[in-house]
């Protein structure tokens, strides 16, 4: 929740300056405490009216009052004493402020009963909410009676086990293949973008996970990997201290894990971290390694061969009507060419010269620094890095997918179910085993089969069989063209040189040709 503070107030016609003391109500709305003389009155009185509304004074609440006390007076109690992340309590806000609050602000915590959870479920109905909207809004309003029944207020909890509609099935799991992985890094500006996109698929750690990654994490001579913590982004009400992001020392499902990253990946991230001069602890993934020095650099840019291919290509000017080659500043600016390696050359230029001037003023230019101190990378800003290389290669894949394409691709190589699922730190095989449904939505042998019982298609040989008709056809020949004594004696012949004339014999053996002429 934010702290209260104080606004100064200097009257036009007196000059005096007054202060009133502000506090933020249960939608984050600031709300005034009273205007006072002295700061330091209003700042106690914003204070108290924060306390009141949190539900600091709840131990001296009577009994009459608790019993008439609104879901909207609760809220502040329940997000001040409900113990989960932060991140889970911004999501709690969410669906309490935009879905819960309108219908049942007024109702009393106490006298809620099963009459009114199901007017409330019919009204989410009613509007269009989708299911998951209602199982969100089910699980934020069993949690906030729940909390209410520990402080005596009430005894029973009247949303538990309540129907809100059938769950929406999930959604289908997009993965890449190797081929396309690499389309996709070759379309990444910097080589830190292109590590970390290798990282996530070869690990298949969460984002979170892999933006918390430091020095130390990572044992580069066994290649064991130490997973230990995650990151996530949040508002600043939600954060313990007003920051930005929260950094846990154990991973989504609250415990650590270690498996083997490959030698060529290890290599990778030990001279990344030779390059940067990082120390123990230190982030390997800082967000000042994503972001480039200039503005065009995440922009789609030319290969060096279609720049040497346009510096000998030349065009009439429509300006001046002389002949010009492309690939030049003053083609951009005076002759007017939008090609893509004039606009490149174009960007380029002005971006070199705004940090040759900031650097004659004695500053850096595009320093990409926070302002809050912390170097984590989020996950917008992942987003504007992928997005146009997702788009430059033509496919539709989110960051959080390379996870999910790192477990399809170990499955449909063979690796045991449980090591994909210690891998990925699911404490359920069932959360695996939908990457192994992922892959039988792709194959391609139910629907060939329906097309050979159709007649769409032929049948196609077995690769064995196939090779067995070819080879008795072959004999068939040889049986033809020469006697099987006079094939038995080549064969024992050149037995020594060619191994593979047994097939020959063995074949006459079982055919059982007769000896004679």
């Amino acid at each position: 929740m934010r702290q209260p503070y104080v606004a100064r107030k200097v009257s036009k016609r007196t000059g005096a300056t007054r202060y009133t003391g502000m506090y933020y109500d249960t939608t984050g709305t600031p709300r005034s405490a009273g205007t006072y003389d002295d700061e330091l009155e209003a700042l106690a009185a914003a204070r108290r009216e924060q306390n009141r509304r949190e539900g600091g004074v709840l131990g001296e609440m009577t009994p009459a009052q608790r019993r008439a006390m609104t879901f909207d007076e609760f809220w502040p109690i329940f997000q001040r004493h409900h113990r989960v992340e932060p991140n889970t309590m911004q999501t709690y806000f969410g669906v309490w402020i935009n879905h819960v609050r309108p219908f049942l602000k007024a109702d009393r915590v106490a006298t809620f009963d099963s009459a009114r959870a199901v007017q409330f479920f019919t009204w989410l109905a009613e509007t269009e909410r989708t299911v998951t909207t209602r199982r969100a809004c089910r699980k934020v309003l069993s949690a906030m009676i729940g909390l209410s029944i520990l402080l005596g207020c009430r005894t029973d909890n009247p949303v538990r086990g309540l129907n809100v509609g059938k769950q929406a099935a999930h959604k289908n799991i997009k993965v890449i293949n190797e081929t396309v992985l690499w389309e996709l890094c070759s379309k990444l500006p910097l080589p830190t973008q292109r590590l970390f996109a290798e990282f996530i698929i070869s690990t298949g750690v969460r984002f979170c996970e892999a933006i918390s990654f430091q020095e130390g994490d990572l044992d580069y001579d066994t290649g064991m990997l130490n997973v230990c913590r995650s990151t996530v982004e949040v508002a600043k009400q939600f954060h313990p201290t007003g920051g930005r992001f929260v950094t846990r020392p154990y991973t989504k499902n609250g415990e650590h894990r270690r498996f083997k990253v490959g030698r060529p990946l290890v290599e990778k991230i030990r001279a990344h971290v030779q390059q940067h001069g990082m120390k123990p602890g230190d982030l390997i993934f800082p967000v000042r390694l994503f972001m480039p020095d200039t503005a065009w650099v995440n922009l789609p840019r030319c290969t060096t061969e279609e720049m040497e291919a346009a510096t000998k290509t030349t065009f009439i000017s429509p300006i001046t009507g002389a002949r010009v080659t492309h690939a030049k500043v003053s083609t951009y600016r005076k002759h007017g060419c939008r090609c893509a390696p004039c606009v490149q050359t174009y960007r380029d230029y002005r971006s070199a010269y705004r940090v040759q001037a900031m650097a004659r003023k004695g500053k850096v230019t595009r320093q990409r620094v926070r302002r809050d101190g912390n170097d984590y990378l989020a996950p917008s800003e992942w987003s504007t890095i992928w997005i146009p290389a997702r788009r430059a290669v033509g496919v539709d894949v989110t960051p959080y997918q390379l996870r999910h394409s790192h477990a399809s691709l170990l499955l449909a190589h063979g690796v045991p179910l449980p090591d994909v699922q210690a891998r990925l730190g699911h404490n359920d095989l069932t959360s695996t085993t939908h990457y192994v449904w992922a892959l039988a939505e792709e194959s391609e042998a139910a629907a060939t089969t329906m097309n050979v019982l159709l007649g769409y298609e032929s049948k196609q040989p077995d690769p064995q069989e196939a090779m067995l008709a070819r080879m008795e056809a072959m004999m068939h020949r040889m049986q033809a063209m020469i006697d099987p004594p006079l094939a038995r004696q080549i064969a024992a012949e050149n037995s020594t040189s060619r191994p593979d004339l047994h097939l020959v014999t063995d074949t006459l053996t079982a055919l059982q040709t007769p000896t004679g002429n």
